[in-house]
């Protein structure tokens, strides 16, 4: 039996044999793993977060499937020769490969990060781009933030503003509030705020970070550091 399906490659892992394992978004199936070939006519197809078509083997009883068919869909050349958007590439990759786990189809999940990745490549750049995609992101993740009031904290663990300051340390003081909740602002189209200046883009990041290390048990981000360095 044989799948089709959009992807989004999440990572590849090459073996001996000019073989590769790649872990694939697909639109149908969730998260699935392909086995795969490389030759010089195809190394580059299998770059991160490329938008492929594949048809696939189906067999219940593997984990890892074989491709039959791989098509990719929109070469990725504007990210490639933009610093810019090539590291946002490398920082939304890195997030998305410890975010996104489930078997399972997810279409609106699939089609937002879809349609994230063709304005990345076709249109100008935001600066502020991975922080709208990482906000916006959380409402597909279960855990968008409670921005609906005018208290004065923000309590990174519950989630939600407070008036009254948290009895553990992680919470947003009143400046760092009014940041993130720019941020929300801006990401669900309540406010067009402008945007942010390096300095309070680098922090808000941060907050952002840390929100999902909350939320998503995700570990430390080794792009980070990189994304932060070329912004600035």
């Amino acid at each position: 039996m044989f799948d089709k399906t959009k992807a989004i490659i999440l990572k590849k892992t090459v073996l001996s044999g000019n073989g590769l394992i790649v872990k694939m978004y697909t639109q149908e199936f969730g998260v699935k793993s392909y086995f795969g070939r490389i030759s010089k006519k195809n190394k580059t197809q299998y770059s991160p977060l490329s938008l492929v078509n594949i048809t696939a083997y189906n067999n219940p009883k593997k984990n890892i499937q074989n491709v039959k068919e791989y098509e990719l869909v929109v070469p990725f050349r504007s990210i490639y020769q933009d610093i810019y958007k090539s590291n946002i590439l490398m920082f939304i990759n890195e997030i998305l490969n410890q975010v996104i786990q489930e078997e399972e189809q997810n279409l609106a999940k699939f089609l937002f990060i879809e349609n994230s990745l063709l304005r990345l490549e076709n249109e100008k750049l935001s600066m502020d781009f991975h922080l709208v995609f990482l906000m916006q992101l959380t409402q597909f993740l279960g855990f968008e933030p409670n921005m609906d009031s005018d208290k004065i904290y923000f309590d990174l663990e519950e989630g939600e503003l407070t008036n009254i300051i948290p009895v553990h340390p992680n919470f947003l003081d009143e400046k760092e509030t009014i940041m993130f909740k720019s941020l929300y602002e801006l990401a669900f189209g309540i406010r067009n705020n402008g945007g942010f200046e390096n300095k309070s883009r680098k922090r808000t990041l941060q907050i952002l970070v840390a929100y999902y290390k909350y939320h998503a048990d995700m570990k430390n981000l080794k792009s980070l550091q990189v994304l932060e360095t070329v912004f600035n």
